[in-house]
């Protein structure tokens, strides 16, 4: 019995590797890519239909699926939600993003280590200061 298993799996193997080499002979692609424009259209409307303003967003995509996403988004869940709706879309292979949001916080930059940023600021361009170091 087990001898008719090993056979049967045997013969099925070799057939699916004939059938695919047969595939493959003729010039059949393994995979159907939809054209950029296509693939540009399906993520736009996917995105207009869960209620994504998509004016500041920017799609494009090559011809093997791949989207590029780039523009300016509200914020990083939104960043998140485009990307995700994206990967949904018909024919979207993959998903880059150039994706960029802002806090609306101005945020200063981190002194950097073991400066004292009231007595190491440089002097202001003209001021009294400058002058005195000049002589």
């Amino acid at each position: 019995m087990k001898v008719n298993r090993y056979l049967t799996m045997s013969a099925l193997v070799t057939l699916m590797g004939l059938a695919s080499t047969h595939a493959l002979a003729q010039g059949e692609p393994m995979y159907k890519f939809l054209p950029s424009e296509t693939v540009v259209d399906n993520v736009k409307t996917l995105l207009q239909s869960h209620g994504v303003d998509a004016s500041a967003i920017e799609v494009n995509s090559d011809t093997h699926g791949v989207v590029q996403l780039s523009g300016q988004v509200a914020s990083k869940e939104q960043v998140e939600t485009v990307t995700n709706l994206a990967k949904q879309a018909e024919g979207v292979y993959a998903v880059l993003g150039e994706l960029r949001y802002t806090t609306g916080e101005v945020v200063p930059a981190p002194a950097p280590a073991g400066m004292d940023t009231v007595m190491d600021t440089p002097p202001a361009p003209g001021s009294a200061v400058e002058q005195m170091d000049a002589q």
